[in-house]
């Protein structure tokens, strides 16, 4: 298939790319596929009647959302010692041909070079919605819908995940999102049984990421989805959405697509969807590094990039949250604060910028005295009472938020918990500490620097320290007194399993 003349209309030239499954030869503005002999538990093309068969599914399944790009199929023969494209007489191979789509217009192609718009996103969702409204539904399609099944499929993703782990996944991570797994689907098993009820588990596209998506001249096409194997095609369509969500956020595109997400949950009215999409993220995101990881033999950066995002979005299934990280000046509190806002994916909010916002300064103020200007008490109560605002603009989006400051008196810690319970947020208190010695020696390390936005000094921890007032209003459940000696990557493996607890519940895990 590499000789010119094997094609009638000739060929200047020819690409080839071979994949694990598959040869791909470009001739022109085609393509010709050809399935290897090959087996793995997942696939079954050792005879050339299944090879037939998967093609011939392959275009079946592809002209319901590519009806332009898939031609037909075409035997190849074997006869008068010469091979031909195209000749029922004495078949040997089959050949999928399809229409070469522009590289130029593929959607990952376009977020790369930031090209891709809103308008194209919400077109893109009015492709899909009336797809995925038409798709099969039904008898052993709904089977990949109930939760056992669900839960299921969780473990045996993190089964082939394991093997990885130590090279491209931590052991502390792949414990948290095997228990994440575990936990979503016990605490939404009510939610997944009626999405089996409502008719929302369809036979899918099986394979929807940025690649496989082209804004062609004549119109949106989505092709390669999964022909061999119906059950990677058959799911919840949050998983499928999930899946094209995740691979654009994972890309940096997440404004396009929320646009993308809007237009499909106004379309649909199907607003259990955003219940779940964070943990199907997840899962998608899981498989996608899996993938990754198997090609590149376990040294894939991409792969790492999938698992980091794997273990980031679990926290938005959780979300809205309220975290109050406190401490004297020195605990450490703010390094935490600043680590969670990576690890979990979350705004933080802290005390030092809103002080110094409010009065309009920039920088350090060393040498002030203890609740003197700017740290005068009347000052300070303006500085949570801004804290508090902000944070509550995040809980009414439904958004997890991360509050860092000393958190001295039982009214400011008080005041925020009445505003977690009014928008039903689930609160953790953090209480950072730390030997004298270390404080002393971190607030020497952090004037002698001179880069901190903290006026904090030695005395002033002492002043702190004795003006601390006991934390009785904070349930015990919700309260992590938290030893900060330690590294703040040592530090979350505490702090994290703590936080998975409260806001998600252990329901179910065991």
């Amino acid at each position: 298939m590499l000789e010119p003349s094997f094609y009638a209309q000739g060929a200047a030239e020819i690409g080839h790319v071979e994949t694990h499954i598959s040869h791909l030869f470009f001739v022109g503005d085609l393509v010709y596929k050809v399935k290897k002999a090959v087996r793995f538990s997942f696939l079954d093309y050792s005879t050339l009647a299944r090879r037939k068969f998967c093609l011939q599914e392959e275009l079946r399944l592809n002209r319901r959302l590519a009806p332009s790009v898939y031609l037909g199929v075409l035997p190849i023969s074997h006869e008068n010692e010469s091979w031909q494209l195209g000749s029922d007489a004495r078949p040997v191979e089959y050949a999928l041909v399809m229409r070469r789509l522009p590289e130029k217009r593929m959607l990952d192609f376009l977020l790369g070079r930031n090209r891709a718009s809103a308008e194209m996103m919400r077109a893109l969702a009015e492709v899909l919605v009336p797809f995925h409204a038409g798709a099969p539904t039904g008898g052993k399609i709904n089977g990949v819908g109930n939760p056992l099944a669900i839960r299921t499929m969780w473990e045996e993703n993190l089964a082939d995940v394991r093997p990885f782990v130590g090279q491209l996944l931590d052991p502390f991570s792949f414990e948290a999102l095997r228990d994440f797994g575990r936990c979503f689907a016990a605490r939404h098993r009510d939610l997944l049984v009626c999405r089996v009820l409502e008719g929302r588990i369809r036979e899918g596209h099986g394979d929807l990421h940025c690649g496989h998506i082209c804004f062609a001249p004549e119109g949106i096409q989505i092709f390669d989805c999964v022909e061999f194997n119906p059950r990677f095609r058959y799911g919840d369509v949050a998983s499928e959405v999930a899946f094209l969500v995740m691979d654009m956020e994972s890309r940096g595109a997440a404004e396009l697509a929320q646009e993308f997400l809007n237009r499909y949950l106004e379309m649909t009215n199907d607003h259990a969807l955003s219940v779940l999409l964070p943990f199907y993220k997840c899962q998608r995101a899981l498989v996608r590094g899996k993938v990754e990881a198997l090609r590149s033999g376990g040294v894939s950066p991409l792969a790492s990039r999938y698992f980091d995002y794997a273990c980031r979005v679990r926290w938005e299934a959780m979300q809205p949250f309220l975290i109050v990280v406190c401490g004297l000046t020195g605990s450490g509190k703010s390094a935490l604060a600043r680590e969670l806002t990576r690890r979990l994916g979350v705004r933080t909010i802290g005390s030092d910028a809103t002080r110094k916002a409010l009065a309009g300064i920039t920088g350090g103020q060393g040498g002030i005295a203890y609740e003197e200007g700017i740290y005068h008490p009347a000052v300070t109560q303006r500085t949570y009472a801004k804290m508090a605002e902000e944070a509550e603009k995040l809980l009414i989006r439904r958004q997890g938020v991360v509050l860092d400051g000393t958190f001295l008196r039982s009214a400011q810690r008080e005041a925020i918990a009445r505003l977690a319970a009014k928008h039903r947020a689930p609160l953790a208190v953090i209480h950072c500490q730390s030997a004298d010695g270390i404080v002393e020696e971190r607030l020497k390390r952090r004037a002698a620097e001179g880069q901190d936005l903290s006026d904090g000094r030695w005395e002033i921890y002492l002043k702190q320290k004795a003006a601390q007032e006991p934390f009785e209003e904070v349930s015990r459940i919700a309260y992590l007194a938290l030893d900060t000696e330690a590294d703040v990557s040592e530090l979350r493996k505490q702090v994290e399993p703590f936080l998975q607890r409260l806001f998600l519940g252990e329901a179910g895990a065991n």
